[in-house]
């Protein structure tokens, strides 16, 4: 499947928003050491499987399953710390995507998503 230069921007806009909420750092070297190629899919992983439902689990299985597949070695402990709080942390960005998924299924044009989706994460963040 083909995807459109705005559907890409609605993607990119929602991944470098939840990424300024997270101090990679913390997480150790591995995660640091990724390059965005992988570590930006495997965030929006994280944040599409919460706005479909998906149980914290049932992600971080799916999570270490993709990161071994790609020769990424971390024990799944370590992953289930990284996602524990994300649901949390991400909320805006879970929201966000869950509207995306929603919108689009409606038949509102991409741009109109985006344009949501920008007013949306664009808010100062609520502490």
């Amino acid at each position: 499947m083909r995807h459109s230069e705005t559907e890409y921007q609605i993607w990119d806009k929602i991944v470098h928003s939840a990424k300024r909420r997270v101090d990679l750092s913390e997480y150790g070297e591995k995660i640091t050491d990724l390059s965005p190629k992988i570590l930006d899919p495997l965030i929006l992983h994280i944040i599409a499987a919460f706005a479909s439902g998906e149980d914290h689990c049932s992600i971080s299985t799916n999570l270490h399953n993709e990161l071994q597949h790609i020769g990424v070695h971390v024990y799944e402990e370590t992953i289930d710390k990284i996602i524990a709080d994300k649901h949390i942390v991400f909320s805006a960005e879970i929201y966000a995507t869950y509207l995306t998924f929603s919108m689009l299924e409606d038949g509102y044009s991409e741009d109109e998503v985006l344009s949501y989706v920008c007013e949306l994460l664009d808010k100062p963040v609520q502490q």
